[in-house]
């Protein structure tokens, strides 16, 4: 072999070259060529090397990042398709988009127990495949059983997929309801800010009450669905930022209705009766505020039914969305 072309595959080695390695006897550029891959692609878990035909299936790890802490794990894959047929090859499509979309989703032990899944899955395929003869010399039986391999193949791969979907929906939940906690620290400081000014406002003080009440009953409506197992509709693919977003999004709203709830009844805009002035008075624009951040269904309802010109809210509408839909 020319010297010219032994260096640059030394230097950066596909996996390819590590199967043209492998398959030499002896193997005396196997190990310089498999640390040259670990050091440009990653550290090596696990590997397979088919013995009768060209294939290679790795497990790699590979540091996020210096911002993003964690390793991503990915399969590196290799082999000759002439050996393979279309079943084989849709099975081996299918478990990469798989492994690729949910590398992206998940992090940490998750996203390294759905790659191990996806590995062993490739494992198994090329395992039979390097155990039947050749294409031309297979037999009506050897067929099957390859059709029915990719098969099972298929469907283990789908129930990966369900493992990592649910998975990233418990991810994007739990950012969610961090995002709920950011804003129910804005609330918070939107609240002391208004019983700062309240000597300067003549409402400043059922104002901030208003805001703590409806901010309380956005988050507790997220409870609820959470308790009683009632679907909560989060995005997995809108990113972690706005999955994050979207909950503190929902206090503020919540704060926000139950504001204006309190300043449209107050000036007379909503035809709601209220009961006389005093301590009655308090709790009733509590409870309404608490109302109007627990269901902003309602609160719009109760709005745009004051308003002329537009369609009547009370007719029947769709159910109402779950959190991360109502902003």
């Amino acid at each position: 072999m020319d010297e010219n072309n032994v260096e640059p595959v030394v230097n950066s080695p596909s996996v390819h070259d590590l199967i043209v390695a492998h398959q030499e006897g002896g193997r005396p550029r196997f190990e310089k060529l498999r640390s040259a891959f670990v050091e440009n692609q990653g550290k090596i878990h696990e590997e397979y090397y088919a013995l009768e035909f060209p294939a290679a299936l790795l497990l790699v790890a590979n540091s996020r990042g210096r911002w993003s802490p964690g390793s991503v794990y990915k399969t590196r894959l290799f082999y000759n398709p002439s050996y393979s047929t279309t079943e084989f090859d849709d099975a081996f499509r299918s478990a990469r988009r798989v492994e690729r979309k949910y590398a992206v989703l998940l992090r940490g032990r998750v996203q390294e127990i759905l790659t191990q899944g996806i590995y062993t899955t490739g494992v198994h395929m090329l395992a039979l495949l390097d155990a039947m003869p050749p294409p031309g010399n297979r037999s009506a039986a050897d067929a099957e059983r390859i059709a029915t391999a990719a098969n099972s193949a298929k469907k283990e791969t789908k129930q990966i997929e369900q493992y990592a979907y649910v998975a990233a929906m418990k991810s994007a939940l739990i950012r969610y309801l961090a995002g709920i906690f950011v804003g129910a620290v804005v609330v918070a400081l939107c609240v002391y800010a208004t019983v700062a000014r309240s000597p300067a406002l003549e409402v400043g003080s059922p104002v901030a009450v208003c805001l703590a009440c409806g901010g309380i009953g956005a988050m507790v409506s997220v409870m609820v669905r959470i308790t009683n197992r009632r679907k909560v509709q989060v995005g997995i693919d809108q990113g972690r930022f706005v999955t994050v977003l979207s909950g503190a999004f929902r206090a503020i709203i919540g704060a926000v209705f139950g504001a204006v709830l309190f300043t449209l009844v107050a000036g007379g805009l909503l035809p709601i009766a209220t009961p006389p002035a005093g301590e009655k008075l308090s709790l009733f624009f509590a409870g309404l505020a608490f109302l109007a951040g627990f269901s902003e269904r309602w609160a719009q309802d109760t709005i745009v039914r004051t308003l002329p010109g537009l369609p009547d809210a009370a007719e029947p509408r769709g159910p109402e969305p779950g959190p991360g839909k109502d902003s």
